[in-house]
């Protein structure tokens, strides 16, 4: 595993481990900044770990929602000397073995592996300087919080990008999955992948110290730093994804009640004509993340008319949302019936960034929890708790089966969640079913190649990336 420093990470690392040299590093130079303070360790994680700063402004893991069947293509043969923007991500669109090379045989390069790993170092180095620094306990307890809360988010992220899908306790400790790398120091050094079961334990313990660190804090949380709320929803997500249900619902019902927050009612339509889902006046974000000058997902999906070739989101997904649901409005932009995501646009998002978590994952959560332990009822309540709060004058979802409720919830899932990055990873744990893409001809009508990713499929787990297979072979 490559460890990719930044300039600033690398002074902090080498201030860290040079410790005991008193004149090793004088504080008062021009170049150097020495972190003393729990504010000082603060603000690097904000600046760096966060991606709120100027060393980590890159587009990370937006080719996941490429992956899945939300997407579709559109062509228009007739402007065969327009840009086709469906080439550079053609490699995750049709499933190749190697994604990173495109479709004029290019590389672009992933780096979601280095920007991961890069959080793990930060969160490693605050974690182990926390005890020293200058600040009071409850401050210590904040960052401390934050820190066990991103490290958790990034291995979360990477087992779940570049690791095989969770399936029992057994076949996660036989199963290798990525490194886990315990260092706070900088080492050109190999690192050997730990099983995915030790890579859960590790999310599950830093969640856990994370959410008893907030609740033992008492500073005002804001929605651009990690908080208890967060915690406990990406607990739940874990719990779901490794089948513990009742864990699942019982942390969700905590994201609900701690983060003190509440759905964002939709049925009015959104705060002002053209404001996107996230936005300054939706109340149920908790936590709100990413890069809006890099954020490219709108770039790689765009339904355009000007281009020869471009992805679209897939009508099959479109068609699932009914009359009245202001989702439509409020999660896509249409242009001639065909759409591309637009949950959020900077210009009328208002101080959000591109991605959070917010609260109707916890009662999607909560649902399919409910609905595989079999509480039909339970599971309905919750996706009509939402639908409500999305369809003026819903008419609330029934089922006559606990496979009829645990499909009513996929599909709700799907639609409130879309393009946020977890249907991937959705498809992955539900048995990563069969899925067809074609890629048609922007120079000739009607031809037309149709990929298909089998049932179980190997390549529902992504390779590392091919800078870090260059360099280290374990």
């Amino acid at each position: 595993m490559k460890q990719y420093i930044c300039k600033s990470l690398l002074l902090l690392a080498m201030t860290a481990s040079m410790a005991s040299c008193d004149h090793f590093l004088d504080e008062k130079s021009q170049d150097l900044y020495i972190p003393k303070t729990v504010q000082d360790y603060s603000e690097f994680l904000l600046g760096e770990g966060l991606n709120h700063g100027t060393n980590n402004q890159i587009s990370i893991s937006e080719y996941l929602d490429l992956l899945t069947d939300d997407v579709n293509e559109y062509v228009n043969v007739r402007r065969k000397d327009a840009r086709d923007s469906r080439e550079t991500m053609w490699g995750y669109y049709t499933w190749q073995n190697d994604p990173e090379v495109d479709y004029n045989n290019t590389v672009a390069a992933d780096r979601s592996w280095e920007v991961y790993y890069h959080r793990v170092l930060i969160s490693n180095i605050i974690l182990d300087q926390l005890g020293s620094a200058k600040g009071t306990e409850a401050e210590k307890k904040e960052l401390e919080g934050e820190a066990r809360f991103l490290r958790a988010w990034s291995y979360f992220m990477l087992a779940n990008t570049y690791a095989a899908p969770f399936e029992s306790d057994e076949q996660a400790d036989r199963t290798p999955a990525v490194p886990i790398n315990s260092s706070s120091s900088i080492e050109n050094r190999n690192l050997t992948k730990s099983t995915l079961g030790d890579v859960y334990r590790l999310i599950e313990s830093d969640l856990d110290a994370s959410i008893a660190a907030f609740e033992g804090s008492i500073g005002e949380r804001t929605i651009y730093r990690p908080n208890v709320g967060a915690a406990y929803l990406l607990r739940s997500r874990v719990a779901l994804y490794k089948k513990q249900y009742q864990a699942a619902a019982d942390y969700a019902t905590k994201a609900i009640e701690k983060s003190g927050k509440k759905l964002y009612d939709l049925t009015d339509g959104v705060a002002q004509a053209n404001d996107r889902f996230l936005n300054s006046a939706n109340t149920e974000v908790l936590f709100t993340y990413g890069s809006d000058t890099q954020f490219k997902l709108q770039t790689f999906i765009t339904a355009s008319n000007s281009e020869k070739g471009c992805y679209l989101v897939d009508p099959g997904l479109i068609s699932m949302y009914t009359s009245g649901d202001v989702r439509l409005k409020a999660f896509f932009y249409a242009y001639m019936r065909r759409y591309k995501p637009y949950k959020f646009y900077a210009a009328r998002s208002h101080g959000m960034y591109p991605y959070a978590f917010h609260l109707s994952e916890a009662y999607l959560n909560r649902a399919e929890a409910y609905a595989a332990l079999g509480q039909k009822d339970a599971a309905l309540q919750d996706i009509n708790t939402i639908r409500n709060s999305r369809i003026a004058d819903n008419t609330p979802l029934t089922a006559a089966s606990q496979d009829e409720t645990l499909q009513l919830v996929k599909d709700e899932r799907r639609m409130e969640l879309c393009f946020e990055g977890t249907r991937w990873f959705d498809l992955r744990r539900w048995g990563c079913p069969e899925i067809s893409h074609t890629y048609s001809s922007s120079d000739t009508g009607g031809e037309k190649v149709q990929y298909t990713l089998q049932k179980g499929d190997s390549r529902y787990t992504l390779p590392i990336p091919r800078a870090e297979r260059l360099i280290n072979n374990n």
